[in-house]
């Protein structure tokens, strides 16, 4: 495959060193975008983050379907990249996959989100479904979700009627996943979903793989909270993993099941790990890419949701005595995703 790279051409803040061609090289491949205004894109993406697909279609460079095209070529390069790490497995991975994503006020990212999830996915599974959790929003996110499911039945809505947390969405989302493999991932346009399949390779001999945000492209005060609440989780519940709160984790079915979510709040990500680490389940930790958030508001670091998740800590110190339910919990009925 021959790639034009523009000699201006940078790395978006947030990139952890993956080794994939980014999204300016393939531009080439599907459009004729010329070398000045492709590198006046990059630099001001560079200086405002978000994605450059999204800035060269503002700028009538691009249109929609040309960026899931290059989402596409994108994706399919990086699952060839891994096909010695995958075998004998292979891509796409033969299985369904619900991946889960809780939404409260994302309606200026969530449209983008999901065209991502859609472009890139059927390069790495067989089948597989989005289940979006709307917590109460106040604005328009449920009816861009609705309108995307009624393009593409792959996407589903769940709604709460009013906001009831992170945990309590996370969980929702969970527990209407109907696949044999399930994720969830935040919908705020922070992660890519390229790295979706560094998690299927690690997968193969373990129970779940979480990721961790090797070069975290949050503010310093969001990183130093986040420094001090795995601080304070690791000495109330001896968790010890890279990056306890990244959203971007992958579960078999069979370790979902037995997973207890108790947590409405912060303390979900802690729920989840301290009865997997307790309970002894083999995981894998992958390095995964981290962008500054393209719009809306963070809530992760309010006072309300502090104060919630150190209420709720001390009582997830039972998963040290029982940290998994039985292996007879039902199975949900799987899922006819394509």
């Amino acid at each position: 495959m021959s790639l034009r790279t523009p000699a201006s051409h940078v790395e978006p803040r947030g990139h952890t060193g993956h080794t994939w061609p980014r999204f300016g090289e393939f531009v080439g491949l599907v459009a004729r975008v010329p070398d000045t205004e492709l590198e006046a894109c990059l630099a001001a993406q560079h200086a405002r983050g978000g994605l450059l697909g999204q800035t060269l279609v503002d700028r009538w460079l691009l249109r929609p379907q040309q960026v899931d095209e290059i989402l596409g070529l994108q994706a399919d390069w990086v699952a060839r990249s891994l096909h010695a790490e995958m075998a004998p497995g292979r891509f796409p991975y033969p299985a369904c996959l619900s991946l889960c994503m809780p939404a409260y006020n994302e309606q200026e990212t969530i449209a983008v989100t999901l065209r991502s999830a859609l472009a890139i996915l059927p390069h790495y599974v067989e089948r597989f479904e989005i289940v979006v959790v709307d917590d109460g929003s106040r604005d328009e996110t449920a009816a861009r979700v609705a309108e995307a499911s009624r393009h593409d039945p792959r996407v589903r809505l769940v709604r709460h009627e009013r906001n009831r947390g992170y945990g309590a969405a996370v969980t929702t989302a969970l527990r209407a996943a109907t696949g044999d493999l399930v994720m969830f991932a935040d919908s705020d346009g922070q992660f890519t979903f390229l790295d979706v399949a560094r998690l299927l390779v690690k997968l193969g001999d373990a129970d779940l793989v979480i990721g961790y945000r090797q070069h975290r492209a949050d503010d310093p005060r969001r990183r130093l909270n986040a420094w001090l609440w795995g601080f304070l989780v690791r000495s109330v519940l001896g968790i010890r993993v890279r990056d306890l709160d990244c959203a971007f984790k992958l579960f078999r079915r069979e370790t979902l099941e037995r997973l207890r979510l108790t947590s409405s709040g912060a303390c979900i990500n802690a729920e989840i790990l301290a009865q997997c680490l307790w309970g002894g389940l083999r995981f894998h930790e992958v390095a995964v890419t981290h962008y500054p958030r393209l719009a809306g508001k963070q809530t992760g670091a309010s006072l309300k949701v502090i104060a919630k998740a150190l209420r709720d800590l001390p009582a997830l110190r039972k998963y040290r005595r029982q940290p998994l339910a039985p292996t007879s919990a039902p199975t949900p009925p799987r899922s006819n995703a394509a």
